[in-house]
């Protein structure tokens, strides 16, 4: 933080941040525009952990300050608000989620320590859905409220580039608006990627992180009582240390996950009862193996190229 409190300070100093000057590109809209005159000090592009940080430490620096953020849907329709990936569909969900599991194992072990506790103990998932779901909502507005404390303008509008000061927003409704800034910085974050190349992977998919992402996931949905399948490529947890992670997966195969090593989808189609039908390879004995699945989650690496802002240019035309 006093690193970032450093660089802010130096906002019209000698620190310049501002995005490359787009060859040829639109400038017509900043042209009259000079040194102190621009709509706003510091334009934020993305509006989660790092953007929100960076454009609450600007304004206590006394600048002048906006955030522009826009969640684009995913291919299931999916919308969120402001916050990023972490507040909305990532640490914090994962985390009420996780404690959900934890209290069920608790109940489970409850009557070892003289507690009556009728076994089993159901778990409503809509319940617990509709409780995560108002936690991050409260969370969005809380943002929201910050950023108006602290007189941070907010644009919930898709960001384009028009020249290396002007930014040109969409809103839900195609509604166009123009803002320029002496400085902006560019915090849009990553999004999912959906192994395209597998049929019904779009329409019948949603998403998570990477690999460690994936096993907290698999373990919070085994511990709510869920039959849970992992399906892996090569190694669990590629990077860490793997006598750790032969520990983590072992623990979890002893709770119910089940694994399918060295396996690879290669189609998921919907039977009529709306049951989800996977069909992979094992890449082990050759063999194509099926299954079928109330849900299918895609934890593969994310895209951040998905997420930066286009840039307009010759004729108002994006790429």
């Amino acid at each position: 933080m006093a690193a970032m409190a450093a660089a802010l300070r130096g906002l019209g100093g000698r620190f310049r941040w501002r995005t490359p000057a787009v060859a040829g590109g639109v400038r017509g809209a900043a042209q009259g525009a000079v040194a102190g005159q621009w709509d706003y000090d510091l334009l934020v592009i993305g509006g989660g952990s790092g953007g929100l940080a960076c454009a609450k430490e600007a304004a206590q620096l006394g600048r002048k300050v906006a955030v522009v953020d826009y969640v684009e849907p995913s291919p299931r329709g999916t919308r969120w608000g402001l916050g990023g990936t972490c507040v909305n569909v990532g640490c914090i969900p994962k985390k009420l989620m996780h404690q959900a599991a934890l209290l069920g194992g608790l109940i489970r072990d409850a009557p070892h320590y003289g507690w009556e506790v009728a076994q089993p103990v159901p778990h409503d998932w809509r319940k617990m859905a509709e409780a995560v779901q108002n936690h991050v909502k409260s969370l969005n507005w809380g943002h929201r409220v910050q950023l108006h404390d602290r007189k941070v303008k907010y644009f919930n509008v898709k960001a384009g580039f028009v020249d290396e000061h002007t930014v040109r927003g969409v809103a839900k409704g195609g509604k166009e608006i123009l803002l320029s800034a002496d400085h902006i910085v560019i915090a849009t974050g990553g999004r999912p990627r959906y192994p395209a190349h597998i049929e019904g992977a779009l329409e019948y998919g949603i998403t998570t992180g990477a690999a460690d992402v994936a096993l907290e996931c698999a373990g919070f949905l085994t511990g709510i009582g869920l039959d849970t399948t992992v399906m892996m490529r090569s190694i669990p947890l590629r990077g860490f240390d793997q006598q750790m992670s032969s520990l983590v997966t072992e623990h979890m195969a002893s709770h119910g996950t089940r694994f399918l090593r060295g396996c690879t989808p290669s189609q998921v189609r919907r039977l009529p009862d709306g049951q989800l039908q996977v069909t992979w390879e094992d890449h082990t004995t050759g063999k194509e193996g099926t299954g079928t699945f109330n849900t299918v989650l895609w934890a593969v690496a994310p895209r951040v190229s998905a997420c930066l802002p286009t840039t307009v240019g010759h004729a108002g035309k994006t790429r």
